[in-house]
């Protein structure tokens, strides 16, 4: 039938166009003959065809008793989020006084954990110091009493004032085939608080900065026999080195409020770097995140606080993460766990007792619940 119509159109539409006369251009008087105008004609004609590949279209897509169907849409590219995944956290951490590594619980009860790819080192609540590479915990060997070990970036170095022969500075590799560091003398005789010598510092290379009041030193357990140490004090006069980051170390220079990101040479010579440094920063391994806490925010007895604020380390642009509604992250437990993710333990802003774990995007900027033993 569909087939019958377009002939019966296609005919009729050659005999309207054979039929059709196209007058002769008029005579203008008392001018000058002008050149025949050839496009009238010819408009016609396409006019004509247009008509008739109109048509059979048309019938084309109407066979069958079928609608004519319209043209596909394009769709508008939009700009996708990636969901935040919920499942437990993949680096250690303490919630409840819990300590989990691997998914598994650790034994015991802790007040913290830091770690890195290659390690970790965590306090229980009798304040004894651990570490450990998975869920196996091990004491730190011959700890001063009250002092508090560091740990490089990445988990491989561990270093600590040791109350052995008198006082050493000393440390280990975290990893399975690593090995004790050796350790140099140190002056522990002081009292362990804020103006007390204390293990500052490891960096990835595995130079350990130790600094007090009246001693500020360099140790390079790597180089040489290890036994080697500079003084920082003629090296880098005033500067006070804070923690070591993936970004760098995080130094206070005595006169500004604001600490500057640096790196340190064997020689120990501090190098200035760019990029945005803050107190108690916490930096993504590959040194592409940081986040810290607003100023004001903390001290005291604070255990919780409801917003972070979150940059990259290659612009001033400052971004907040908030906690989900009802929550406030407790003070000093997030954690990077790659370059895009965070995670940390959230109690209820009701004080009710309830806690859980968290985990952050800082692109775009959000924290949903996940799963938490």
């Amino acid at each position: 039938m569909a087939i019958d119509i377009e002939e019966t159109l296609s005919r009729e539409l050659r005999e309207v166009a054979g039929g059709l006369t196209v007058p002769a251009p008029p005579v203008l008087p008392h001018e000058e003959p002008r050149t025949h105008r050839r496009w009238q004609p010819l408009l016609v004609a396409a006019a004509v065809a247009l008509i008739v590949a109109g048509a059979v279209a048309l019938m084309a897509t109407m066979r069958d008793g079928q609608d004519v169907e319209p043209a596909p849409v394009v769709p508008t590219p939009t700009e996708t989020v990636a969901e935040i995944p919920t499942t437990a956290p993949e680096v250690p951490y303490v919630l409840d006084q819990r300590l989990y590594v691997d998914g598994q619980r650790v034994p015991g009860t802790w007040w913290m954990v830091e770690s890195g790819d290659a390690g970790w080192i965590a306090q229980r609540t009798d304040y004894t110091w651990w570490w450990g590479r998975g869920q196996d915990a091990t004491a730190i060997p011959g700890l001063l009493v009250d002092s508090v070990p560091a740990i490089s970036p990445d988990g491989r170095y561990v270093a600590y004032l040791s109350s052995e022969d008198g006082g050493m500075l000393t440390g280990f590799d975290t990893r399975p085939d690593g090995a004790g560091l050796g350790g140099v003398a140190a002056d522990v005789s002081g009292p362990q608080d804020g103006t007390a010598f204390r293990v500052r510092a490891v960096t990835n290379d595995g130079l350990v900065i130790a600094q007090g009041q009246d001693d500020s030193v360099l140790w390079l357990p790597l180089v040489g026999d290890g036994s080697g140490t500079v003084d920082l004090s003629d090296t880098a006069p005033g500067q006070l080195v804070d923690a070591s980051t993936a970004a760098g170390l995080v130094v206070h220079d005595g006169t500004a409020e604001t600490p500057y990101l640096a790196e340190i040479s064997d020689a120990g010579e501090l190098t200035r770097l760019d990029g945005p440094a803050r107190a108690g920063m916490v930096v993504s391994p590959g040194g592409v995140w940081l986040v810290s806490t607003p100023e004001g925010s903390t001290g005291g007895e604070v255990t919780q606080i409801h917003t972070l604020e979150v940059q990259s380390v290659d612009t001033a642009e400052v971004d907040m993460l908030s906690a989900p509604k009802g929550w406030d992250f407790r003070v000093e437990t997030w954690a990077w766990e790659d370059d895009d993710h965070l995670v940390a333990a959230v109690v209820r802003r009701r004080g009710d007792g309830g806690a859980t774990m968290v985990r952050c995007s800082a692109l775009p900027a959000r924290c949903v619940q996940i799963s938490a033993p």
